[in-house]
């Protein structure tokens, strides 16, 4: 599927998340329509290992919804663990986008 590019200005949500004892920010920017179509993650040590990873993995993340993947479907993909709790921080934040999803589709057929 093609790449459908973000507007140069676009409306965000920046959201805290907690996962493993440690906190984040989050920011999920948005499609005119209200689909999620980016995530930023912030928090940790600038330069630190984990700090790449994530930086790393919201740019995957970014570029699978941008070229048609669900939220939905990354997240339920994600590794889980036993009280289906996200295993890792990437996955927390794909709930987090996934919710998002949700929540604004949910908006959008209110409205319609």
């Amino acid at each position: 599927m093609t790449r459908v590019r973000l507007p140069n200005r676009r409306a965000a949500e920046t959201v805290e998340l907690e996962h493993g004892g440690q906190r984040f920010t989050v920011t999920i920017g948005f499609y005119p329509d209200g689909r999620p179509g980016e995530v930023f993650t912030h928090g940790l040590r600038t330069g630190s290992n984990l700090d790449a990873l994530l930086a790393d993995a919201c740019v995957i993340v970014s570029c699978l919804i941008q070229h048609g993947a669900e939220p939905r479907e990354l997240a339920a993909s994600m590794g889980r663990l036993g009280s289906a709790e996200p295993a890792s921080v990437i996955g927390a934040v794909v709930d987090l986008v996934a919710a998002a999803c949700i929540r604004n589709q949910a908006t959008a057929e209110a409205s319609a």
